[in-house]
């Protein structure tokens, strides 16, 4: 993409998530902010801001919200005082983590169009999972099994959620280039960002481990959550070795419809091998596939020893 055509993106994305510090409160709706770098939408600068709603600020304190550049002074909406963006394990002290039953959060997330995405407000079976647009490993390989899943069910009854765990790096415009790397359509998969403290109050209400490796990646848990219709989470796979055809039939039969029960086997012994191996998908896979390479070897057993009966028997 040109210098160009980037600004053109984004300035048609409407919603910026920013994290600052308050330098100096001028008045009681106005105050110097030194906003952080939003990537490819906003440089890092020090500038006047109307805070929505009011805050009772001092110098120092830290605050996220959304940008709004159309107003002069410009507006810091939504606006709520928060530290700077850490990665870390889930702190499950400060909420009640996601259980299977439990109501997917009402959230005011960013999509890769900029716009407001809730979780909750979907009426239909939902797909979630977490990645980072930088990492080079496992978050491709998640990407490219929910645009396989995109490519198999459609968009009135199902739809894709991948939330980053890496807010402070991963914006709006940052999404929709990546959205466009896999081919994402923005009506099954929608790419999230969102203000940084929403973002960390979410990887510890989903019980995501993200721990900083350098300067641009994360070791991270892996987890993907299917809710039902009603919003309710109906699985947790602690694995991303699921295959798209397996959570597929399995989210079409949580939709009530026609569903492949090889497919749904399939993810169901995926998902118990791996939980019995303490939730290493690596170790999963390989006692799965110790497990099918003893099955079918034991049926060919069996198999070869009728027909040798067979044959002896007739002679």
């Amino acid at each position: 993409m040109t210098a160009f055509a980037g600004m053109v993106v984004a300035a048609l994305l409407t919603v910026i998530p920013v994290h600052g510090t308050v330098l100096a409160v001028t008045s009681k709706n106005t105050a110097i902010i030194r906003n952080e770098a939003v990537t490819g939408m906003l440089p890092a600068a020090t500038r006047a801001y109307r805070i929505e709603p009011h805050l009772t600020l001092t110098g120092g304190d830290g605050i996220d919200g959304f940008i709004d550049e159309t107003t002069r002074p410009w507006r810091w909406y939504d606006a709520a005082l928060a530290g700077p963006f850490v990665a870390g394990l889930p702190q499950t002290g400060k909420v009640i983590a996601l259980d299977i039953g439990s109501k997917l959060p009402q959230t005011k997330l960013v999509d890769q169009r900029g716009q407001l995405v809730d979780l909750a407000a979907f009426h239909g079976v939902t797909m979630t999972s977490f990645i980072f647009t930088r990492c080079r490993d496992e978050c491709p390989l998640i990407a490219a099994k929910f645009v396989a899943m995109q490519k198999q069910l459609g968009t009135d009854r199902f739809h894709l959620y991948l939330i980053t765990i890496d807010p402070m790096y991963d914006s709006p415009v940052v999404l929709a280039r990546y959205a466009r790397l896999f081919h994402m359509n923005p009506a099954s998969i929608s790419v999230l960002t969102g203000q940084p403290h929403d973002i960390a109050a979410l990887l510890d209400q989903f019980g995501i481990t993200s721990l900083q490796n350098g300067d641009a990646s994360f070791i991270h848990s892996d987890k993907v959550f299917l809710a039902s219709p009603d919003g309710r989470v109906a699985q947790i796979l602690q694995t991303s070795g699921f295959t798209p055809d397996s959570l597929a039939a399995q989210a079409r039969h949580l939709a009530g419809m026609a569903a492949s029960p090889f497919g749904r086997f399939q993810l169901w012994l995926i998902a118990g091998v791996t939980a019995l191996c303490g939730g290493n998908q690596f170790a999963g896979i390989v006692a799965l596939e110790t497990v099918l390479f003893l099955i079918i070897a034991g049926i060919s057993f069996v198999t070869l020893g009728w027909v040798v009966r067979k044959i002896w028997g007739s002679t």
